[in-house]
């Protein structure tokens, strides 16, 4: 079942306390645009019980009275915020609704998402600014909302992909809010920037410059469809000659990057293994397969876990980005998916787990514990250097700067 909320942000300090982030964390003054508050379009999604047809119609009811039931189908006070992936420009709600219905029913608990603004028309940070203010719409809903508020230790943020790269943004801003006592004004109350039960994460994305060492050493193993190279060599598709250009791409100015200022792609909130402080962070859980970004979850759970942070690390073998959406019926996907929402259960009920990291083979699924004190030989500060070196070098292409369709 799923119900449908619009809410325009009212009395809000939100967006200027997200700004202030992105400023006090922007160190070489890139420029960005600063996106206005948008009305936030939601989805609840719960599991329906009864229901054998899997295309039975949903019942005649108000929103409310299908929040109502949705509610009373749940089985904990959990409340998962689901950010879905699409690289910054693709999908809504409805593409991740069976995925949602999926952890309702294994958890028990209920799913909000949020139609986060999609790139090249609505860069970086309005996709950030949407979730932030989705999590806090959890915690101090507007007047007039079915749901009452939520406290942040029964929500648990997931997302896969450039999802899980938006919620650790939100972690993030989460913590630095935190880290000063700032007061968020959202619908004329006051909400304490408090962090969720727990974060868990699909093929999460913490690098967007694709800079780090993983990222030519498990090419064989992985999607991407472009090679390896630096970012003059590298071929971005949407950035070749032959790519079909429109009204919206390129855009006004032109940009080298879909979602954000190529040289805002070493940004700590665009590239969150960029941030040098997770302290203070909620438990963490990464699953993905052996690919090209893994470096730079590794870094980021290898900083978190040495400042305290319970993290938990799986990879799995010969298995690419987002592999969990492709081979549906792989044994590896089984055991992932099944983790995942377990991880989410278990945060929502307030575990903290001791840090662990695995390599999960191929042949039998067998565990290989990995050292989560030394996941990989570099430091923040040496990754971010590498993704500054990459993210200055991109170009905008002269038949770009032209700005003519060719559609």
């Amino acid at each position: 079942m799923r119900v449908r909320e619009i809410y325009q942000p009212v009395e809000d300090n939100s967006r200027d306390l997200l700004l202030g982030v992105v400023d006090e964390t922007n160190d070489t003054s890139i420029r960005y645009d600063r996106p206005t508050s948008e009305a936030l379009r939601f989805q609840w999604v719960g599991y329906r019980s009864g229901v054998e047809q899997k295309d039975a119609p949903e019942p005649p009811l108000s929103e409310a009275e299908k929040f109502a039931r949705l509610d009373q189908e749940t089985r904990s006070p959990l409340a998962i915020l689901y950010i879905y992936g699409g690289n910054f420009a693709l999908h809504t709600p409805a593409a991740y609704r069976k995925t949602a219905g999926s952890l309702s029913q294994t958890t028990g608990g209920k799913v909000l998402m949020v139609h986060q603004r999609l790139a090249p028309q609505n860069p970086f940070p309005s996709a950030l600014l949407d979730v932030f203010q989705a999590y806090l719409t959890l915690i101090s809903p507007p007047q007039g909302s079915p749901h009452a508020a939520i406290p942040p230790s029964s929500i648990v943020v997931a997302g896969d992909s450039s999802g899980a790269c938006l919620s650790l943004g939100l972690l993030q801003v989460l913590l630095r809010l935190g880290r000063r006592n700032a007061s968020i004004k959202f619908h004329g109350r006051l909400v304490r920037p408090s962090v969720p039960a727990g974060v868990a994460l699909l093929s999460p994305v913490a690098d967007n410059t694709n800079s780090l060492p993983s990222y030519q050493r498990n090419s064989a193993s992985d999607i991407f469809p472009f090679p390896v190279g630096n970012a003059i060599s590298e071929k971005v598709p949407y950035l070749e000659k032959s790519f079909p250009t429109c009204q919206i791409w390129p855009t006004k100015p032109a940009r080298a990057n879909i979602y954000c200022e190529g040289e805002m792609l070493a940004h700590p909130l665009v590239s969150p293994a960029a941030c040098p402080d997770w302290s203070g962070s909620c438990p963490l859980w990464f699953g993905s397969g052996q690919e090209q970004i893994v470096d730079a979850s590794r870094l980021l759970a290898q900083t978190a876990h040495k400042q305290g942070v319970s993290v938990t690390l799986q990879e799995y073998e010969a298995m690419p980005h987002i592999f969990f959406w492709y081979f549906v019926r792989a044994p590896q996907t089984r055991r992932i998916l099944a983790e995942w929402a377990a991880a989410i259960d278990s945060f929502g009920k307030g575990s903290k787990p001791p840090s662990k990291a695995v390599f999960v083979r191929a042949k039998g699924l067998k565990y290989d514990a990995m050292d989560h004190e030394n996941l990989v030989p570099f430091t923040v500060e040496e990754a971010r250097e590498i993704m500054r070196r990459k993210a200055s070098a991109y170009r905008v292409p002269t038949y770009h700067q032209r700005i003519k369709s060719s559609l």
